[in-house]
């Protein structure tokens, strides 16, 4: 089974079984409300994107981003988030750059430690602005900007709690980007990408949680 129907069954599931575990949180005493939070990291291509056929492999990249969400109850929130990231290239001065909004759906293993791991799956739109090769002799390439295309992810991350109402997390993610065949366009010329893009991100970041009125 290829790995893009896996991630695909995987984010049904758990989004499937959101209500469900809601359902069973709603007796606890709710404390939060919002969550906003800010990360920075780095990104591993995963698949053809790490080296694209020839030599135009994308290096180790750098990601940051902002989210923020609404919590259902201590353990369930939705919300959405902007990512940026930028991958430069193994041999050329050019560079990957990806731009990435949508929505998420997290969930949390809420208790008494400073210490609050969670699961969260995400789904959105990537707009890809990619170094290409942009003449059939391949000696012009240039950074185009490509069509938006559907972005899906996978994350379990650990919070660890500084304060009553926020922390610092650690997060990890597989993100996969059906950018297969998107187009791009050159002096009145279609250009498509050949394949997905699929990285892997380790992330840090910063949580902040707003609760009720008193």
């Amino acid at each position: 089974m290829k790995k893009s129907h896996v991630l695909v069954a995987l984010t049904l599931l758990l989004a499937l079984s959101i209500p469900a575990m809601a359902q069973e949180d709603e007796e606890d005493e709710k404390w939060r409300n919002f969550e906003v939070g800010i990360t920075a990291g780095m990104n591993f291509p995963s698949g053809s994107f790490g080296d694209w056929g020839d030599s135009l492999g994308a290096k180790n990249g750098f990601t940051a981003g902002v989210c923020g969400g609404y919590c259902l109850t201590n353990a369930i929130s939705l919300g959405a988030y902007f990512t940026y990231s930028y991958h430069g290239m193994e041999i050329y001065n050019l560079s990957y750059k990806l731009y990435d909004a949508g929505a998420y759906a997290k969930f949390a293993l809420v208790g008494e430690s400073d210490w609050e791991p969670y699961a969260k799956i995400s789904g959105g739109a990537v707009f890809p602005k990619f170094a290409t090769w942009v003449t059939e002799d391949r000696n012009t390439m240039r950074e185009l900007s490509y069509d938006p295309a559907l972005s899906l992810g996978l994350f379990a991350g650990l919070l660890w709690y500084t304060s009553d109402y926020g922390g610092l997390f650690l997060e990890a993610g597989y993100h996969l980007n059906m950018t297969e065949e998107v187009e791009g366009e050159y002096a009145s010329e279609k250009i498509l990408l050949k394949d997905n893009v699929e990285y892997i991100s380790v992330k840090i970041g910063i949580s902040v949680f707003f609760g009720p009125e008193e």
